[in-house]
């Protein structure tokens, strides 16, 4: 079951709305996203059209049983923040080389980086630091003609939901509740190996872009002035103290709480231990 919103409003652009009747819209509070499932490949269930981009849609997991996280896991002891030895790395390029000598599907995957926990353990590390997690659109940059149109974004700082794990992460393209339950297998066997895991987490700016170029995936459509930053005596309404186009408006109180129940949903849902803010200094302004 897949689902989303359409919305419209009274106001033009000269309020700072954007309505955008026709496009399905995102649930901002979906818990998993479905959309293309192997990384990097166009996928007709996306309906990618030029400077459109790309469908994404809400969805739940209703069949699945509960994921055993073993006795004793949600208050295993934590390491001292002095005592933390920190691997960054992006989840995709940590694996995706032949070299990692993993299957084909498993490589660039949650798995595939459980399957190295052994590995990080030996090396001394003590905190796993994952690059973000969250869905994002690697393509986003194919959705029109830019100088960066050859490129595909491994990195996933262009967030277009905050509470779902990111689906192309599943091995074998299997989708995202097969993603949600290997994010779960993964912090499981990186805990089990003594390590933590924390999330480098993105709430300054999402995939939406400005005003200019927008890519119309949820929030702006839904209700622009509340989740972003907007000044509406300027020709360019968007502020973008993010240098990605827009700034979510963390001092909103609906984005503030957005921002809160999505730490919440990630510490009680998949056990992660920390977080690193990037540009949290955009979530003061």
């Amino acid at each position: 079951i897949t689902y989303g919103y359409k919305v419209a409003g009274d106001g033009g652009w000269e309020t700072g709305l954007r309505w955008y009747p026709q496009r399905v819209l995102v649930d901002p509070y979906a818990p998993l996203l479905s959309g293309r499932r192997v990384f990097g490949q166009r996928d007709p269930v996306e309906q990618f059209r030029p400077k459109e981009g790309s469908q994404f849609l809400g969805t739940f997991d209703f069949d699945s049983p509960a994921f055993d996280w073993g006795p004793g896991e949600a208050s295993r002891s934590r390491h001292a923040l002095k005592d933390l030895v920190i691997y960054e790395m992006p989840v995709r390029s940590f694996t995706a080389s032949p070299s990692s000598q993993l299957p084909e599907g498993q490589r660039g995957t949650f798995l595939g980086l459980a399957n190295k926990a052994q590995y990080l353990a030996d090396l001394g590390v003590t905190a796993v630091e994952l690059l973000p997690v969250f869905e994002w659109d690697e393509l986003e940059f194919q959705r029109l003609r830019n100088p960066r149109e050859h490129m595909v974004n491994i990195w996933g700082y262009s967030h277009i939901n905050f509470f779902a794990p990111m689906s192309r992460f599943a091995a074998d393209g299997a989708g995202p509740v097969a993603a949600a339950r290997e994010f779960k297998q993964m912090v499981k066997t990186l805990h089990a190996a003594g390590i933590d895991v924390l999330l480098d987490v993105v709430y300054n700016h999402t995939v939406e872009g400005d005003d200019k170029d927008p890519y119309v995936i949820s929030f702006r459509g839904i209700e622009n002035k509340t989740y972003y930053m907007t000044d509406v005596t300027k020709p360019v309404q968007i502020m973008n103290f993010s240098g990605c186009g827009n700034t979510v408006s963390a001092n909103h109180p609906v984005v503030m709480k957005m921002i809160i129940n999505s730490l919440v949903h990630w510490v009680t849902e998949y056990h992660v231990d920390g977080f690193r803010f990037d540009l949290a200094s955009c979530l003061c302004r």
